[in-house]
This record gives structure tokens, sequence and C-alpha cells, in this order.
């Protein structure tokens, strides 16, 4: 797992080691020369040397400073260009003075020269090394002009800590940043880095350790992302002679005569991850289509009503159904009127195993969210914006704008695990500890997307996961499946029937 960490926790933890004996030098130190190594484990087996440092005059040009001379001792050609003038944070002076007994071409760079111009487009790889985490505002011109310029160039961008113009805990910029091929942030994730759209400049994305002992960071330990390993280390080995009541029994309680295929896509992703059985609750208005696609389902028709949504006349029969299952889903597509409000309802009260609420399962209880708390089993959330928003009695502008405290105000209001879907969705199953996705793309904003979610994370359910690993894995996964599809395809031509697909494929690396 990968911390996150706001400015002020990074500082905390900063001022934590140099108490403990680890020198805000020797930090600054261990930050370059880990830097360095993330550049060197990319190039040192290419031809490509050139190296151009941006530095600033605070801390994160020290690391520049540093990673240049690390980068200079093991044989790249490296200039510095000093783009806001001499340093003056103290550390940063001293890696200067050091920078400046090697043999190094430092320049103090000026927008008119063409001769700098000229080598930084000639440069294999960039550093940033102007702003770190104490950025915020609007970047003065000349830097805005010197960004717009690199952007043009060839050479490959690493950014370090934060591409410079970036507020760390934030995901709005007033003036663009740099936008980075990598960006290696040190000791932590910034907010910044998992929050659109500053995300979206920060390229890939790796975390450097800068040996701070692990006990320094316990009480910032607040919000985390989870890498592939992270992921596969919650799925259980399947035994040799296990049969298919080892692996739970879903129920999907989905479709309408208008969206018969939500139920189609819960019910088919929740049979490829893994369920040992699949049952779909559905209006018997849309039995035609029910029964075209995926046989490994068996269906319980239930009687329609005149919309064509599920009736009450069938509560007892799936109340029942209820009774014999592992976990149940409900709300894909089912349409929304007193019927349906009554039948969510009835199942919340009802359920002895986890529930999932998604879609109008969730729309069913917005002007009654204290009845999520009577549920006798657990519940899983899985609200977008506007949902999370009708739930909050809010704008989605306002849940937007602060989807950590969203979440949190969710799981405190109900009780339930929360998955906030969106770009960087944010799960929680306390309001304490949150879980920021980091897979996906702008590609999956297409209607069904979050109908296949809901159906991998009830089969994870089944499959014996907890609610909250199997909220973390499904959409850890299914953003991997987007990915998928957009890598193949493009972002456009992404749909949940192809991530579908896909899910096979993708679900193997974690066997």
């Amino acid at each position: 797992m990968m911390r996150i960490l706001s400015a002020e926790e990074i500082k905390a933890v900063e001022c934590a080691a140099d108490k403990n004996g680890i020198s805000f030098l020797r930090l600054m130190e261990n930050a370059g020369a880990a830097c360095a190594k993330i550049i060197r484990s990319k190039f040192d087996r290419t031809e490509k040397r050139t190296v151009a440092v941006l530095c600033g005059k605070g801390k994160n040009g020290g690391d520049g400073f540093v990673t240049a001379r690390k980068l200079h001792e093991n044989g790249y050609k490296v200039q510095v260009f000093l783009v806001m003038g001499a340093p003056t944070a103290e550390n940063a002076k001293e890696m200067y003075s050091r920078l400046t007994d090697c043999d190094i071409p430092i320049f103090f760079y000026d927008r008119n020269s063409e001769t700098h111009r000229k080598l930084l487009q000639t440069a294999d790889i960039l550093v940033d090394a102007v702003f770190g985490t104490g950025f915020s505002g609007v970047l003065p011109d000349n830097l805005q002009d010197l960004f717009a310029f690199v952007e043009t160039v060839n050479g490959y961008m690493v950014s370090i800590d934060l591409p410079s113009g970036l507020s760390a805990d934030s995901g709005e910029f007033l003036s663009r940043p740099v936008k980075a091929d990598l960006t290696v942030s040190v000791m932590a994730l910034k907010k910044a880095l998992v929050t659109q759209p500053a995300k979206a400049f920060a390229g890939e994305i790796q975390v450097v350790s800068i040996g701070i002992p692990e006990q320094l960071y316990k009480p910032y330990e607040k919000a985390f992302a989870f890498t592939d390993e992270d992921i596969g280390d919650l799925f259980p080995t399947r035994r040799a002679d296990a049969n298919k009541g080892d692996f739970g029994k879903a129920l999907v309680v989905a479709g309408s005569y208008e969206m018969p295929g939500a139920a189609l896509l819960a019910g088919g992703a929740c049979v490829e991850s893994g369920a040992g059985l699949v049952r779909i609750a559905f209006p018997e208005s849309a039995y035609a289509a029910m029964t075209a696609a995926v046989p490994e389902k068996v269906l319980l028709p239930l009687p329609a009503n005149r919309f064509g949504r599920i009736s009450m006349q069938g509560e007892a029969k799936l109340l029942d159904a209820l009774s014999r299952s592992t976990a149940c889903l409900i709300g894909c597509g089912l349409g929304l009127d007193y019927d349906t409000e009554a039948l969510v309802k009835s199942v919340i009260r009802n359920t002895q195993i986890p529930l999932i609420l998604d879609a109008d399962g969730i729309n069913a209880v917005a002007n009654d969210i204290d009845i999520v708390r009577e549920a006798k089993a657990p519940v899983i959330l899985t609200p977008h914006p506007g949902e999370a928003a009708r739930l909050l009695g809010c704008t989605a502008k306002e849940v937007q704008a602060n989807r950590t405290d969203a979440c949190r105000t969710l799981c405190e209001k109900t009780g339930a695990v929360v998955v906030l879907k969106g770009a960087g969705t944010v799960i929680s199953a306390n309001g304490k500890q949150f879980s920021v996705n980091l897979t996906a793309n702008a590609g999956m904003a297409t209607a069904g997307c979050g109908d296949m979610l809901a159906g991998m994370l009830l089969g994870f359910l089944c499959i014996g996961l907890s609610p909250l690993e199997a909220a973390v894995a499904a959409v850890h996964i299914h953003g991997l499946c987007g990915d998928a599809v957009a890598k193949a395809t493009s972002k456009c031509a992404t749909t949940p029937s192809k991530m579908l697909k896909v899910l096979p494929k993708v679900l193997s690396k974690f066997e």
C-alpha cells in the first residue's frame, strides 16, 4: 500500500525524523539519490544520457542538485538550470555548494537565450525540481513560459515530488503546471497525485522511501492507494477439492422493462468474478431479455407492476431467495417508484447477509437514509457523486470539492462501507481510513460501468472477501479492465460489454 499524505503531514513526519537523528540535510540527500536511482533504472541501458535539471531556489531545488550530482557520478551528461536564481533554502545552499565542486555546467536560465532553449530542446531527460509541496497560487509569468516551452520538447520529463505548479493538497491549479512523463513522489503520494485534474499532469507515479522509520508515519496513516500486489494478497487460494457451494450464492435484484441490460451486466460480472451460483431476481416483463445472455445465471422472475418494474407482490418470493443467499446486490436498473422503494427497504430490514445498494437501490433510500442503519448485516453503498449528493442533501459539485469528506460523512450517517465512485474512487469502512483508487480512465464514464462494478463486488463477497476487501479489489480490477480496453481500442470506444470480455484475463493476474 502507498500512503497518501498532505503537505502538513509530510512536514510533520520530516520534523519527527529530524528529532530522531535523521537530519533534514540527510533527508534531502536521500531524496535526490532515490530520484536519480529511479531515472537510472529507466535509462542506464539506453543511449539517452543528456540530462537538463531545472532547479528552483527552495528545498525541491535542493533535491534537484542532489539528483544532478548522482547522475553525473554515474556517467550522465548533466546540465543544471537555476530558473529562479540562486538557492535560498539553507540545505539547498549546501547541496548547491557540493554541486559546484563537480564538473557540471550551471546556468542561470534566461528565457531569451537561444542557447538555453537549445540545450533544453536537445536533452534526452529533463528533471523538474522547481517547486515541491510548499507551492500554491499562480506560477510567475517567466515560469509559465518555461513550462509551456518544455512541454513542446522531446525529452522525457521527470518531476521530483510533484509537477511544479501543483498544490500538494488539491486537484485544482491556477496556472498550467509541468506536464510530467514520470513523477517520483518522495516519502508518500501527495493528494494532488490521486485527484483530478492534477493527476493527469503526473504521468507515471513512483513513490520512493528516504529512510524514515515506519513508526514515524503511524499517526498520519489515514489514506492509502493499493497496488496490484496488494490486491493479489486479498484473494484466497481455491482448494483442489472445492465445489460451487464453497464460492457462495449471489442474489442480484436488478433490471426492469426499460433497463434489462443493467441486470445482465451485473449478473455477468458476478459470474466472471467467481461466485458459485448467481441468481437474478427481475420483473417478468424483462424475461425475454434476461434469457438472451450468460446461461450460467439462475433466473428468478417476479411479478411486474404497470411500469415494468418489480412489484411488491413478489416480496415473499424475493425474501425467501434472500434467506438462501450468501450476499445480495439490489438496485441496478430497477427504476424508481412506490414498489421499488418499498422492496428495497424490505430487503434492508430483512437481510442477514452482506448487502450492496447500487443505483436505484441508493435512490430508494435517499429520503430515508437512516434506514441503512437498521440492516442486521454489513451494507455497502456505491454512489456516484449525484447519488451521494442526494443522500447528503447537497450538490454534486460540493461532493466533488472534497470527496474524502463526502465519503466520511456518508460512513458516519449510514454505518456502511462507502464506495464513492468517480475519478479516484474513494472507499472507506469507518470514515477514518480511506482507499483512493489509481486505476481507471475517463473512457469508463459511460452507462453500465457501475453495474459491472457492482456485480464484481458481489462476486468477491461470495468467494470470501470482507466487504472492505471486496470493495477495494473490485474497484481496482474494474479500473484495470477499463484501462485494458482503452489501450486496445480507445477511451471513446470503452464500454462495459468490452470490459466484461477482458475481465477473465485481468483477473488471471491475481490468481
